[in-house]
Protein backbone atom coordinates (compact mmCIF):
# COMPACT_ATOMS: atom_id res chain seq x y z
CA UNK A 1 0.00 0.00 0.00
CA UNK A 2 2.66 2.36 0.79
CA UNK A 3 5.09 1.76 -2.34
CA UNK A 4 1.48 1.93 -4.27
CA UNK A 5 1.10 5.26 -2.54
CA UNK A 6 4.95 6.40 -3.20
CA UNK A 7 4.54 5.46 -7.02
CA UNK A 8 1.15 7.95 -7.36
CA UNK A 9 2.89 10.61 -5.63
CA UNK A 10 5.84 9.97 -8.34
CA UNK A 11 4.04 9.94 -11.32
CA UNK A 12 2.98 13.97 -11.53
CA UNK A 13 7.26 14.10 -11.65
CA UNK A 14 8.08 11.17 -14.19
CA UNK A 15 5.37 13.27 -16.55
CA UNK A 16 6.68 16.74 -15.92
CA UNK A 17 10.23 14.90 -17.18
CA UNK A 18 8.68 13.20 -20.38
CA UNK A 19 7.40 16.81 -21.55
CA UNK A 20 10.57 18.48 -20.54
CA UNK A 21 12.81 16.01 -22.17
CA UNK A 22 11.08 14.64 -25.23
CA UNK A 23 9.38 17.05 -26.52
CA UNK A 24 12.95 18.80 -26.27
CA UNK A 25 14.42 16.08 -28.24
CA UNK A 26 11.70 16.87 -31.27
CA UNK A 27 13.69 19.70 -33.59
CA UNK A 28 17.08 16.87 -32.98
CA UNK A 29 14.85 13.85 -34.59
CA UNK A 30 12.97 15.97 -37.29
CA UNK A 31 16.35 17.21 -38.23
CA UNK A 32 18.01 13.46 -38.24
CA UNK A 33 14.40 12.01 -40.19
CA UNK A 34 14.24 14.92 -42.28
CA UNK A 35 17.90 15.13 -43.93
CA UNK A 36 17.61 11.35 -45.02
CA UNK A 37 13.88 10.97 -46.39
CA UNK A 38 11.40 13.15 -47.70
CA UNK A 39 9.53 15.89 -45.11
CA UNK A 40 6.28 13.69 -46.05
CA UNK A 41 7.20 10.51 -45.92
CA UNK A 42 8.58 11.10 -42.66
CA UNK A 43 5.64 12.47 -41.38
CA UNK A 44 3.65 9.89 -42.74
CA UNK A 45 5.69 6.98 -40.93
CA UNK A 46 5.59 9.05 -37.96
CA UNK A 47 2.43 9.47 -37.30
CA UNK A 48 1.47 6.01 -38.62
CA UNK A 49 3.17 4.39 -35.89
CA UNK A 50 1.36 6.74 -33.33
CA UNK A 51 -2.15 5.41 -35.23
CA UNK A 52 -1.19 1.95 -35.10
CA UNK A 53 -0.18 2.04 -31.53
CA UNK A 54 -3.10 4.26 -30.19
CA UNK A 55 -5.73 1.80 -32.44
CA UNK A 56 -4.00 -1.48 -29.92
CA UNK A 57 -3.81 0.82 -26.69
CA UNK A 58 -7.81 1.53 -27.48
CA UNK A 59 -8.86 -2.08 -28.22
CA UNK A 60 -7.10 -3.50 -25.18
CA UNK A 61 -8.97 -0.89 -23.19
CA UNK A 62 -12.06 -2.20 -24.88
CA UNK A 63 -12.73 1.11 -26.25
CA UNK A 64 -14.85 2.24 -29.02
CA UNK A 65 -13.13 4.25 -31.74
CA UNK A 66 -16.54 5.22 -32.81
CA UNK A 67 -17.04 9.40 -32.29
CA UNK A 68 -20.10 12.11 -32.72
CA UNK A 69 -20.54 14.32 -36.10
CA UNK A 70 -19.24 16.88 -33.22
CA UNK A 71 -16.38 15.59 -31.87
CA UNK A 72 -15.04 14.54 -35.47
CA UNK A 73 -15.35 18.00 -36.71
CA UNK A 74 -13.55 19.07 -33.78
CA UNK A 75 -10.64 16.52 -33.65
CA UNK A 76 -10.19 16.55 -37.59
CA UNK A 77 -9.85 20.75 -37.18
CA UNK A 78 -7.21 20.78 -34.37
CA UNK A 79 -5.65 17.34 -35.80
CA UNK A 80 -5.08 19.22 -39.40
CA UNK A 81 -3.80 22.40 -38.05
CA UNK A 82 -1.89 21.19 -35.13
CA UNK A 83 -0.22 17.88 -35.88
CA UNK A 84 -0.46 18.35 -39.73
CA UNK A 85 0.53 21.82 -40.75
CA UNK A 86 2.33 22.46 -37.70
CA UNK A 87 4.78 19.20 -38.27
CA UNK A 88 5.04 20.02 -42.22
CA UNK A 89 6.32 23.57 -41.56
CA UNK A 90 8.40 21.79 -38.90
CA UNK A 91 10.08 19.17 -40.71
CA UNK A 92 10.71 21.47 -44.33
CA UNK A 93 12.38 23.99 -41.66
CA UNK A 94 14.37 21.51 -39.82
CA UNK A 95 16.10 21.30 -43.62
CA UNK A 96 16.88 24.77 -43.39
CA UNK A 97 18.16 25.58 -39.95
CA UNK A 98 19.63 23.84 -36.60
CA UNK A 99 17.65 21.47 -34.79
CA UNK A 100 18.67 24.19 -32.10
CA UNK A 101 17.39 27.20 -33.64
CA UNK A 102 14.14 24.88 -34.09
CA UNK A 103 13.29 24.46 -30.16
CA UNK A 104 13.92 28.39 -29.71
CA UNK A 105 11.60 29.43 -31.90
CA UNK A 106 8.98 26.87 -30.54
CA UNK A 107 9.90 28.09 -27.26
CA UNK A 108 7.52 31.44 -28.74
CA UNK A 109 4.56 29.35 -28.44
CA UNK A 110 3.22 31.01 -25.17
CA UNK A 111 3.43 34.29 -26.86
CA UNK A 112 1.68 33.57 -30.43
CA UNK A 113 -1.53 31.61 -28.48
CA UNK A 114 -1.58 35.07 -26.39
CA UNK A 115 -1.62 37.07 -29.94
CA UNK A 116 -4.19 34.49 -31.37
CA UNK A 117 -6.68 34.40 -28.17
CA UNK A 118 -6.43 38.58 -28.64
CA UNK A 119 -7.64 37.98 -31.95
CA UNK A 120 -10.41 35.77 -31.36
CA UNK A 121 -11.45 37.89 -28.46
CA UNK A 122 -11.09 40.89 -30.66
CA UNK A 123 -9.13 42.43 -27.91
CA UNK A 124 -5.39 42.46 -26.38
CA UNK A 125 -5.51 39.79 -23.41
CA UNK A 126 -2.84 41.69 -22.01
CA UNK A 127 -1.56 44.38 -19.68
CA UNK A 128 1.76 47.01 -20.46
CA UNK A 129 3.51 44.28 -18.59
CA UNK A 130 2.85 41.79 -21.21
CA UNK A 131 3.25 44.26 -24.63
CA UNK A 132 6.70 44.42 -23.01
CA UNK A 133 6.93 40.48 -22.90
CA UNK A 134 5.54 40.23 -26.53
CA UNK A 135 8.10 42.94 -28.03
CA UNK A 136 10.82 40.93 -26.29
CA UNK A 137 9.84 37.76 -27.95
CA UNK A 138 10.18 39.14 -31.55
CA UNK A 139 13.31 40.83 -30.15
CA UNK A 140 14.83 37.23 -29.30
CA UNK A 141 13.54 36.10 -32.95
CA UNK A 142 15.69 38.84 -34.20
CA UNK A 143 18.49 38.01 -32.71
CA UNK A 144 18.03 34.37 -34.01
CA UNK A 145 17.92 35.54 -37.25
CA UNK A 146 20.21 37.69 -37.33
CA UNK A 147 22.97 34.90 -35.87
CA UNK A 148 21.74 32.78 -38.62
CA UNK A 149 23.81 34.72 -41.29
CA UNK A 150 26.51 32.49 -40.58
CA UNK A 151 24.86 29.44 -42.61
CA UNK A 152 23.03 27.70 -39.97
CA UNK A 153 19.77 29.23 -41.03
CA UNK A 154 18.24 31.14 -43.00
CA UNK A 155 15.18 33.45 -43.12
CA UNK A 156 12.91 31.11 -44.85
CA UNK A 157 13.71 28.88 -42.42
CA UNK A 158 12.77 30.97 -39.64
CA UNK A 159 9.52 32.27 -41.07
CA UNK A 160 8.93 28.56 -41.81
CA UNK A 161 9.35 27.85 -37.86
CA UNK A 162 7.21 31.15 -36.53
CA UNK A 163 4.29 30.04 -39.02
CA UNK A 164 4.04 26.56 -37.63
CA UNK A 165 3.84 28.66 -33.84
CA UNK A 166 1.38 30.27 -35.37
CA UNK A 167 -0.46 27.56 -36.44
CA UNK A 168 -0.10 25.48 -33.62
CA UNK A 169 -1.63 28.26 -31.56
CA UNK A 170 -4.45 28.62 -33.95
CA UNK A 171 -5.47 25.19 -33.55
CA UNK A 172 -4.98 25.25 -29.79
CA UNK A 173 -7.15 28.28 -29.13
CA UNK A 174 -10.04 26.50 -31.18
CA UNK A 175 -9.77 23.81 -29.20
CA UNK A 176 -10.06 26.11 -26.48
CA UNK A 177 -12.98 26.94 -27.07
CA UNK A 178 -14.67 23.83 -27.81
CA UNK A 179 -15.90 20.63 -26.22
CA UNK A 180 -14.83 16.59 -26.83
CA UNK A 181 -16.57 14.28 -25.32
CA UNK A 182 -14.30 11.22 -26.33
CA UNK A 183 -11.12 9.78 -23.64
CA UNK A 184 -7.92 10.90 -24.29
CA UNK A 185 -6.69 7.80 -25.66
CA UNK A 186 -9.57 7.99 -28.51
CA UNK A 187 -8.38 11.94 -29.01
CA UNK A 188 -4.73 10.61 -29.12
CA UNK A 189 -5.64 8.32 -31.89
CA UNK A 190 -7.73 10.64 -34.22
CA UNK A 191 -4.57 13.49 -33.92
CA UNK A 192 -2.28 10.66 -35.31
CA UNK A 193 -4.40 8.78 -37.79
CA UNK A 194 -6.21 11.69 -39.48
CA UNK A 195 -2.41 13.65 -40.44
CA UNK A 196 -0.98 9.84 -41.38
CA UNK A 197 -3.59 9.92 -43.54
CA UNK A 198 -2.70 13.50 -45.18
CA UNK A 199 0.49 13.04 -44.51
CA UNK A 200 0.53 9.42 -46.76
CA UNK A 201 -1.29 11.50 -49.75
CA UNK A 202 1.13 14.79 -50.08
CA UNK A 203 4.04 11.78 -50.18
CA UNK A 204 2.08 10.07 -53.18
CA UNK A 205 0.82 12.83 -54.85
CA UNK A 206 4.19 14.67 -54.81
CA UNK A 207 6.39 11.01 -55.92
CA UNK A 208 7.88 10.93 -52.45
CA UNK A 209 6.78 8.06 -50.79
CA UNK A 210 9.19 5.36 -51.92
CA UNK A 211 10.18 2.52 -49.83
CA UNK A 212 13.04 1.89 -51.52
CA UNK A 213 14.75 5.07 -49.84
CA UNK A 214 13.78 4.49 -46.18
CA UNK A 215 16.45 3.64 -44.36
CA UNK A 216 17.02 2.59 -40.34
CA UNK A 217 18.57 5.88 -40.08
CA UNK A 218 15.58 7.77 -41.64
CA UNK A 219 13.07 5.59 -39.65
CA UNK A 220 13.83 5.39 -36.15
CA UNK A 221 13.91 9.37 -35.47
CA UNK A 222 10.18 9.19 -37.29
CA UNK A 223 9.39 5.66 -34.85
CA UNK A 224 10.76 7.77 -31.48
CA UNK A 225 8.90 10.79 -32.68
CA UNK A 226 5.55 8.82 -32.99
CA UNK A 227 6.37 6.72 -29.61
CA UNK A 228 8.14 9.75 -27.78
CA UNK A 229 6.46 12.70 -28.17
CA UNK A 230 2.77 12.03 -29.85
CA UNK A 231 1.95 9.77 -27.41
CA UNK A 232 4.37 9.59 -24.14
CA UNK A 233 4.44 13.09 -24.54
CA UNK A 234 0.86 14.15 -25.04
CA UNK A 235 -0.28 11.87 -22.38
CA UNK A 236 1.70 12.69 -19.81
CA UNK A 237 0.92 16.33 -20.49
CA UNK A 238 -2.89 15.82 -20.32
CA UNK A 239 -2.37 14.16 -17.25
CA UNK A 240 -0.40 16.98 -15.57
CA UNK A 241 -2.63 19.21 -16.94
CA UNK A 242 -5.32 17.44 -13.87
CA UNK A 243 -2.90 17.31 -11.33
CA UNK A 244 -0.98 20.74 -11.41
CA UNK A 245 -1.80 23.92 -11.85
CA UNK A 246 -1.32 25.04 -15.89
CA UNK A 247 1.19 27.84 -14.60
CA UNK A 248 3.40 24.97 -13.26
CA UNK A 249 3.00 22.59 -15.97
CA UNK A 250 3.93 25.62 -18.43
CA UNK A 251 7.53 25.86 -16.73
CA UNK A 252 8.48 22.61 -19.46
CA UNK A 253 8.58 25.66 -22.37
CA UNK A 254 11.55 27.12 -20.51
CA UNK A 255 13.40 23.43 -20.02
CA UNK A 256 12.36 22.40 -23.40
CA UNK A 257 15.17 24.91 -26.03
CA UNK A 258 18.08 23.99 -23.38
CA UNK A 259 17.17 20.31 -24.05
CA UNK A 260 16.98 20.93 -27.94
CA UNK A 261 20.02 22.86 -27.79
CA UNK A 262 22.40 20.76 -25.68
CA UNK A 263 21.24 17.51 -27.55
CA UNK A 264 21.90 19.20 -30.82
CA UNK A 265 25.22 19.89 -29.87
CA UNK A 266 25.98 16.48 -28.65
CA UNK A 267 24.23 14.30 -31.51
CA UNK A 268 24.02 16.90 -34.51
CA UNK A 269 27.77 18.42 -33.77
CA UNK A 270 25.87 22.16 -33.80
CA UNK A 271 27.92 25.22 -32.82
CA UNK A 272 26.24 26.48 -29.48
CA UNK A 273 26.25 30.71 -31.12
CA UNK A 274 25.73 33.36 -28.74
CA UNK A 275 22.79 34.24 -31.24
CA UNK A 276 20.89 30.91 -29.88
CA UNK A 277 21.83 31.37 -26.43
CA UNK A 278 20.54 34.93 -26.33
CA UNK A 279 17.55 34.42 -28.47
CA UNK A 280 16.35 31.56 -26.42
CA UNK A 281 17.30 33.57 -23.29
CA UNK A 282 15.30 36.81 -24.36
CA UNK A 283 12.14 34.25 -25.49
CA UNK A 284 12.49 32.54 -22.17
CA UNK A 285 12.28 35.86 -19.72
CA UNK A 286 9.23 37.61 -22.32
CA UNK A 287 7.83 34.14 -22.11
CA UNK A 288 7.77 34.35 -17.89
CA UNK A 289 7.03 37.82 -18.16
CA UNK A 290 3.60 36.74 -19.66
CA UNK A 291 2.37 33.48 -17.47
CA UNK A 292 3.50 36.28 -13.96
CA UNK A 293 2.04 39.67 -15.98
CA UNK A 294 -0.86 39.81 -13.32
CA UNK A 295 1.89 39.28 -10.44
CA UNK A 296 4.18 41.57 -12.12
CA UNK A 297 2.34 44.39 -12.56
CA UNK A 298 0.94 44.53 -9.23
CA UNK A 299 4.55 44.29 -8.13
CA UNK A 300 5.46 47.20 -10.31
CA UNK A 301 2.47 49.22 -9.19
CA UNK A 302 3.72 48.60 -5.44
CA UNK A 303 6.78 49.94 -5.72
CA UNK A 304 5.39 53.23 -7.98
CA UNK A 305 2.98 53.79 -5.55
CA UNK A 306 5.74 53.68 -2.80
CA UNK A 307 8.06 55.89 -4.63
CA UNK A 308 5.13 58.34 -5.01
CA UNK A 309 5.06 58.38 -1.17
Amino acid sequence: MKSDSSLRRLLPFAAYFNICFFWGTAGVANKLSSSIIHPFFAGSLRFLIASVLMALWVGFRHESLAVGLRDGKTLAVGSVLMYFLNTVLLLFASRRVDAGISTVMVSLIPITILLVDSLAARKLCVSWVGIGGIIGGFAGIAVVVVGSVSGNADPIGIALLLLADIVWSVGTVYLKYQSISASVQVQIFYQSAIPAILFFFCAVLTGNFDLGKLSWRGALPMAYMGIADSIVGLTSYLYLLRRWKTSVVSTYAYINPVVGILLSALLLSEEITMAKVGGMLLILVSVFVIQREDWLSGLLTRKVKRIAD
